[in-house]
């Protein structure tokens, strides 16, 4: 019986972290932290925003963004790369666009020219939808 207990309790730990971890945040003062290289997710929730932080620089950041739309429709995710304060713009009004399930790639390189906490912060199109990486 203990066991059974503390292993229910363990899963529900584990799926409760989980969720939090690869929850995206919509408040720019809480960003979701990244801890990998890579995000993926859908641009389905018309005009959404998300916020995500990290630590980068100093040197050369690059931000590669792929789309692909959903079938017969438009999919467009745009983003902006900001200061720590979630004020400052460090590379701003970039977007990937691919139409009729195709694809669409933009890539963006700013200078840091030091180590800081920037915030890449993603809206999805109007229209249409589709996934991003």
């Amino acid at each position: 019986m203990k066991k059974t207990i503390l292993l229910t309790t363990g899963l529900l730990l584990f799926f409760a972290a989980t969720t939090y971890t690869f929850a995206q945040s919509s408040n720019r003062d809480y960003p979701t932290q990244l801890n990998s290289s890579e995000i993926t997710g859908n641009m389905n929730d018309h005009k959404k925003e998300s916020f995500y932080s990290f630590t980068a620089g100093p040197g050369e950041l690059t931000i590669t963004l792929d789309v692909n739309a959903n079938r017969d429709e438009q999919g467009v995710l745009n983003f902006d790369l900001l200061a720590r304060n979630g004020a400052t713009s460090l590379a701003c009004c970039y977007f990937a666009q691919g139409d009729g399930g195709g694809t669409g790639r933009e890539v963006a390189t700013v200078k840091l020219t030091k180590r800081q906490t920037v915030i890449l912060h993603t809206t999805n199109g109007p229209i249409g939808g589709g996934t991003f990486r």
